[in-house]
């Protein structure tokens, strides 16, 4: 003899689009009043943080290395490219930002040779921290006791935080009470 298994029916009811217990998406109707935004973006540098949130580490890199900002508005972007800026890039970051923020961009390649390239002005900065660490006295000390060593990084530490003024005396209730010892 041959059993059926039994067949497991959704539980929940259909939805509006014709679907089971999984909701599907729709897309927006277009508003002909002209729908505002999805997502606002007022710069170029929220533009390459957008392409990080979107985790597009292609598109970033290419933002950050091969443009150099002419002209920033919302939904159009002038920019100059470096040599090695990719031919087809243009064309694909309009459609990404469309996707990303719900408008629709112009994106335009200028005669013009704009400011230098995010990742320059990023590599500028850290050779000058650098040769503002190097003109310390004590970081010149240092380096004149290794022979051949140089400055490679600089980075700021952390503030220290309140926690770390906490009372460790762990026999008194007060924090105010002071524990010198004498107590009898």
């Amino acid at each position: 003899p041959v059993s059926a298994a039994p067949v497991r029916m959704p539980t929940s009811p259909p939805t509006a689009f014709g679907g089971g217990a999984r909701p599907q998406m729709a897309a927006p109707a277009p508003d002909p009043q002209g729908a505002a935004p999805q997502l606002r973006v007022t710069s170029f540098t929220q533009l390459v943080a957008l392409a990080g949130q979107k985790r597009d580490l292609m598109t970033k890199g290419a933002l950050e290395g091969d443009m150099r900002l002419v002209r920033f508005e919302e939904g159009r972007l002038e920019v100059a490219l470096e040599p090695n800026a990719s031919k087809t890039m243009i064309s694909e970051l309009a459609k990404k930002f469309e996707l990303w923020t719900g408008r629709r961009w112009t994106i335009v390649v200028s005669n013009e040779q704009g400011q230098p390239t995010l990742r320059s002005v990023n590599q500028a900065a850290k050779q000058e921290h650098a040769r503002t660490a190097e003109a310390d006295p004590r970081v010149r000390e240092v380096l004149s006791r290794f022979p051949g060593a140089k400055v490679v990084e600089v980075r700021r530490l952390a503030p220290e935080t309140p926690e770390s003024n906490i009372n460790t005396d762990y026999g008194s209730d007060d924090p105010l009470e002071d524990s010198d010892g004498d107590d009898l």
